[in-house]
């Protein structure tokens, strides 16, 4: 769902993140994507950027969950090998 907002209103985006300069930054990008679309369609270059930014975003937040995962995973896994290297008293 995330990537539809990305794609169609990327400012919403950094909105719903309270990512305020991310907000700020895109919505300035937008406003003149607005206003220079009936100029030879300008506008889509400024549209590109917005969601090439949003986009962007997302990536990274996707891969810090992803290593967070991945982190909590080799902690446990860690901690299991450490649990069956100690002798076993009895």
């Amino acid at each position: 769902m995330m990537y539809l907002v990305v794609l169609f209103c990327p400012a919403i985006y950094f909105l719903v993140r309270k990512k305020w300069g991310g907000f700020v930054l895109n919505s300035i990008l937008l406003t003149i994507a607005l206003f220079t679309m009936p100029i030879f369609g300008i506008g889509f270059i400024f549209w590109a950027l917005a969601v090439g930014h949003a986009g962007w975003e997302l990536r990274k937040e996707g891969m810090q969950e992803h290593a967070e995962l991945i982190a909590k995973e080799m902690v446990k896994a860690q901690a299991e090998a450490k649990k069956q290297e100690q002798p076993q008293e009895g």
